[in-house]
């Protein structure tokens, strides 16, 4: 599948009317709309500072219609902190069929005249995760702009953290404060990693297992499908039994929000309160999204 580049592609200007940014909510537990801006132009304070409140409270944002050059995202995200690198496999043989890449990722299934890969993280599903919560300083904040969307499929989930969190019970928050958890990633996987592989070749960090958002002050529960391996000081078998109550409760469907995209869309989110997951779609079908992320503090 081939594609003229990017940014020549024509997108719908976003709308700015002088009532100024609005917030529109797009689900009860996660996830807001701002309309009335484009971030293709400069903003002023007041409305960087309008952004982050709804961040604090939403965690995650949608702008629609769009039009972002590369350095228009680039810059953009780093408002919010150092725009992070590429990270590199530990085991030089994992190495994925992808398009080597610095700051920004193109996320697609397309694919060169020899079936080389022009994108990364491919095709079909991916279970649900949070950005690089496997090295010391977890990126913080993820920004992701749709270049080419399928008919169908090929969705973002989002669940919140915090409101799995605020459903236990008090005695399992006091059980759970203060513990940690090995979160890992292993290439390729997309679904719940293998928690007995030689850690010398997947990437890999101990983290709590409860953080608390910063700007918000809400606790979440740090856990995902994809990376979490066990909880420290408990028994495998515990630990697992217990790890996989908690995914179950965080992928309550009722703490979903499930993002349909559109050509032009910039969705952000920060991983500290959420989720993510990819549904499938049609092979047959070309997916292009462009993202990057953002690096956050070390949690303990």
């Amino acid at each position: 599948m081939t594609l003229a580049h990017p940014e020549a592609m024509e997108i719908p200007k976003a709308s700015v009317t002088s009532t100024g940014p609005r917030v529109r909510k797009l689900h009860a537990m996660i996830g807001a709309e701002i309309e009335g801006v484009d971030l293709s132009r400069p903003l002023d304070g007041s409305t960087v500072a309008f952004i982050k409140q709804a961040w604090a409270d939403h965690i995650v944002l949608v702008f629609r219609n769009q039009n972002l050059t590369s350095d228009d995202q680039r810059n953009f995200a780093s408002r919010f902190g150092p725009v992070a690198e590429r990270l590199t496999p530990p085991d030089p043989g994992k190495d994925i069929n992808a398009p080597k890449w610095k700051e920004l990722m193109i996320i697609s299934n397309e694919t060169g005249p020899d079936g080389e890969a022009l994108g990364a993280l491919g095709q079909g599903e991916m279970w649900f995760h949070t950005d690089k919560c496997y090295v010391e300083r977890p990126h913080r904040f993820s920004f992701l702009y749709g270049l080419v969307i399928p008919k169908q499929g090929g969705h973002t989930k989002f669940t919140s953290l915090v409101a799995a969190y605020e459903r236990l019970s008090e005695e399992m928050k006091k059980k759970f404060d203060g513990k940690m958890v090995m979160q890992g990633h292993e290439y390729g996987a997309g679904r719940r990693i293998n928690v007995n592989a030689d850690l010398s070749k997947v990437h890999h960090h101990r983290q709590p297992l409860v953080v608390k958002n910063p700007w918000s002050g809400r606790n979440g529960l740090y856990v995902a499908s994809q990376n979490t391996m066990w909880i420290e000081g408990m028994d495998r078998d515990e630990s697992e039994r217990t790890l996989l109550q908690l995914f179950d409760l965080c992928e309550s469907p009722d703490l979903v929000y499930e993002h349909v995209w559109q050509v032009g869309d910039f969705v952000m989110w920060d991983n500290l309160s959420c989720l993510h997951a990819r549904t499938d779609w049609s092979k047959d079908e070309l997916r292009k999204l462009r993202r990057c992320t953002v690096v956050g503090d070390t949690l303990y």
